[in-house]
């Protein structure tokens, strides 16, 4: 079994969200894709990431005055497809 297939077996086991958790879930991904997750509650976090909407990168190195290591939070393929995004490639 691989990762990815162990993985799509522990987000299946998950319970569907209900309409208002999407909703939440929705609105924090906008969030992210804004770049202003910076305020967005673990608890809320860690739901995008149990349903594998989301990914946390590190270190993701940037410039400016935002010179530095840091972490990155971004959307996954999941994530693309339920916000109705396609991936690009």
């Amino acid at each position: 079994m691989t990762t990815h297939e162990a993985q799509k077996m522990t987000f299946s086991e998950l319970p569907a969200m209900a309409s208002n958790s999407v909703q939440q879930a929705q609105e924090d991904m906008a969030l992210i894709a804004r770049g202003e997750e910076t305020d967005l509650p673990w608890r809320r976090l860690r739901v995008l990431l149990d349903h594998g909407l989301v990914e946390i990168s590190t270190p993701v190195l940037l410039g400016g005055p935002l010179a530095g290591s840091r972490t990155s939070i971004s959307w996954t393929d999941e994530g693309m497809r339920f916000m109705g995004q396609t991936s690009a490639g």
